[in-house]
């Protein structure tokens, strides 16, 4: 499927803006609705693409195999993941 596609070739675009929308951070959790609507909201602003809310489900699943065969999720449950992705390690304060 080509939107799937566009969602894993271009990884670290999505993953960024994921975290401009939730609390994004290394080893913190993402949730399954988060990510498809997450996925909706992308497709929406920025590649002008609406995504309906039962195609959205089925691509978070497709997303979320995909991030855990690359070992950016990490599965806690069928429906939790800890992102495993040190390019977002939270900043701490001085």
């Amino acid at each position: 499927m080509k939107k799937i596609d566009l969602l894993t070739s271009n990884h670290y675009e999505f993953l960024k803006f994921l975290k401009s929308q939730f609390p994004l951070y290394h080893k913190s959790n993402i949730f399954f609705r988060d990510l498809q609507y997450g996925i909706m909201e992308f497709m929406e602003k920025d590649k002008k693409e609406k995504v309906k809310y039962s195609e959205a489900e089925k691509m978070a699943h497709a997303v979320a195999e995909y991030f855990e065969s690359k070992e950016i999720f990490k599965k806690l449950d069928h429906q939790t993941w800890s992102l495993n992705y040190p390019k977002f390690t939270k900043q701490s304060s001085p």
